[in-house]
This record gives structure tokens, sequence and C-alpha cells, in this order.
């Protein structure tokens, strides 16, 4: 830089960062005003094109002629330009080159709002993030009304047939804030041959109320499964018993070790029973596992015969997943993969506070797993 420039610079007391957002900001300015002037001058070769003739022109080819102009704002990647449309009387002018009917942002700035509200932008940030980008603020309703594009994916994914190649399916839930009170999102993920996992549905409900949602998934097709797993929850349970029937039913066997732990406590011994325990969900085959339990219920039952018997009695439950070949039993006999999901999930939405209602967390909730490549059958690229 110059010499007398860098003292200009000192004596008025500019920082360079200062300098350096003004520069910017310039051309900001000048890049929408050459955008602006550049959209108007092609819609005024657009009407010339149109009426047949340009502006005053005589010509025996004209089809129509000019009626002044009306203004129309645009929201683009370079800022809010402000249009000068022609209007015709006698003719049309078809102005899909440059924008669509009745939209007042370009799509472009139309797909990096929905990518940022995908990514866990709150409706609030979204609106200031347009602000800050594009020159404009946007209102609540319209961030809104552009997560909306997710309505209709997400009923095209509750339409899809399912295909039967999933042996193994493991529900859980997780709680989201929805005004009014809140919803538990109950997730129904199938486990693939292919070591991958697919969210085959979700409902939202005020408890853990998913019989709806299993017809539906068996009205659509999701037969052939060997065994679904769960938490233990009694309303799981009780829809996968009604609906069916049939299946084997899994207990995640890291939830009886973590129910275990909170009966004895998180005492040196109680620690040490429940490693011991572990080694049950660990054995060689169905059989072996029965007799390390039996033998750790005889070491055990005198130090803790409450918590040692809560355990065993309902042991059997956690053990369904021996019945299957070897290659799943790491896999099915507990529900972790799908609560690193929720934790995944959780930390995405969280950031976007309680929401309005129930439409509004299922179009969140399905825009992460759009994200996360989780919807079988659906283009992720949309």
């Amino acid at each position: 830089m110059p010499r007398h420039a860098t003292q200009h610079r000192g004596s008025i007391g500019f920082r360079g960062d200062d300098l350096q957002e003004a520069f910017w900001t310039l051309v900001d300015r000048d890049l929408r005003q050459m955008t602006e002037d550049l959209v108007n001058e092609a819609l005024q070769w657009m009407a010339d094109e149109a009426a047949g003739a340009r502006w005053h022109e005589r010509c025996p080819e004209r089809r129509a002629w000019r009626n002044g102009v009306y203004r129309r704002g645009l929201q683009t990647r370079y800022g809010l330009l402000d249009l000068a449309v022609p209007r015709l009387r006698g003719g049309r002018l078809d102005t899909s080159l440059v924008f669509d009917a009745y939209r007042r942002r370009q799509r472009d700035v139309d797909r990096a709002l929905l990518r940022a509200y995908v990514l866990g932008t709150s409706t609030r940030g979204t609106a200031e993030l347009a602000e800050q980008l594009f020159g404009n603020s946007l209102s609540h309703e319209a961030v809104s009304r552009l997560g909306r594009w997710l309505d209709g994916q997400l009923a095209l994914y509750r339409r899809r047939p399912i295909a039967s190649v999933y042996p193994v399916v493991q529900l859980d839930g997780m709680h989201l804030g929805v005004r009014g009170g809140g919803q538990v999102a109950v997730l129904v993920v199938g486990l693939r041959e292919d070591g991958g996992k697919d969210v085959l549905g979700f409902s939202l409900a005020a408890g853990e109320q998913c019989r709806e949602l299993l017809w539906d998934l068996r009205r659509r097709g999701l037969e052939g499964v060997e065994l679904f797993t769960t938490d233990g929850s009694g309303a799981i349970e009780s829809a996968l018993a009604e609906v069916y029937p049939e299946v084997a039913r899994q207990q995640c066997s890291t939830h009886r070790l973590r129910g275990l732990l909170e009966r004895l406590g998180r005492s040196a011994e109680g620690w040490r029973m429940v490693r011991e325990a572990a080694r049950i969900f660990r054995a060689s085959s169905g059989s072996t596992a029965t007799e390390v339990a039996l033998a750790w219920e005889r070491r055990w039952w005198r130090h803790s015969p409450e918590a040692v018997g809560w355990f065993m009695e309902g042991l059997g439950q956690s053990l369904r997943f021996y019945d299957l070949p070897q290659r799943w039993w790491r896999r099915a006999r507990t529900t972790n993969r799908v609560e690193r999901l929720i934790r995944t999930l959780r930390m995405r939405l969280t950031p976007m506070n309680t929401f309005h209602n129930v439409r509004a967390a299922e179009r969140a909730l399905f825009g992460q797993l759009l994200r996360w490549h989780l919807t079988p059958q659906i283009t992720h690229n949309a």
C-alpha cells in the first residue's frame, strides 16, 4: 500500500479490519446495483422481443404496445433487487427466464435457507441468516412456509412401500418440546444385512404410542422380521404384541444392565456385579449364557437379593438375540445404534427450541433424517 494511504488511515483512526469491512460493503453494494441494472436491461430486451418492436418504434411486425411498468422485489444471492417489470397491452411478457410467477426469492436463496433449517438452525436463526447473507430479513412465517417443502417429501416417505430386507427392527423414543405439551417421537429403525440402517417410520404422540405406526408399516410391506429390539417400554411392547404377535421381542441388554446398576448403586461392588453380569450377553451360545447367569446369581444372591432377583426375573427377554445367526448378535442385543441416532437428532433439534405444533416438529425431525440419509427410497438431493 502506498505510504500516503497508510498515513491517512492512521490519521483518521481506522483499523485495518474497519477498512476491510467498508471495502467489502462497497463491493456488495456495487455488485447488487450492477446485477439489478443487468436484470432490468434483460427485462426490457424481453419486452422488445414480446412486442416485436422497440420502445416508440414504428414497425409493421409489432404485436403489442408498452403499458408502463410495475415494481417487483426479488431476493437473490446478491441481495434484494428492485425490478421494473414492463407491462404489455395486447401481448404477454414471459418472465420465467428471470423469475417464476409469484416467487419473491431466487431458488438458490431458498435452497440455502432450507439447508440451514435442515442443519438445525431455528426459525429465528434462519430469518437472521437471510438478512446477513442476502441483505433482507424474512418473517418467521416466511421461513416456516419455506420449510413446508419438506411436507411433500414427508408425505411421499410415508406412502412408500417397504422392502422385506430387515431381519432385525429396533424401536426407541425421544422427547420433543412442542407448545401446548411435549411429544414423544418413536422411531422404527430397520437393520440391513449389509450393516446399514434405515428409519422406516416415526410418530409423535403425548406418550410412547406407536400402534398406528406399526400397523401402517405392516400394511406397507414390513414383513419377514425375525426380532424386534426395544428398551422395554410397556407401551411399545404392548403395540408389538398386537401388531406382530408372531415375532420375538428382545429387551435391550444395555438397559437391563443400567437398571441393575441403579438398584445396586454406583459403588465399587455394584460396578463389579454389573461387569460380571455383562459377560452373560457375550457368551458363545444361548445355553452358555444361561449357565453364566445362574452362576452369577449364586455368587451374588446374598449380597443383594432384591436387585439380583429383578435382573434374573426378566433376563430371558434379553437373551432372544441368541436365536439369530451369530453375525447378528452384537447388533440385535441392544438399541445402542438407535440411541446414538437419537443423540445426534437431539443435538440438531435442540437449537430449534420449542416447536409451535406437532406438524412443525415432524417437519424438523424428518429434515434431519433426510440430511443423514436415513430414509429408505427417498432422493436425498431433491
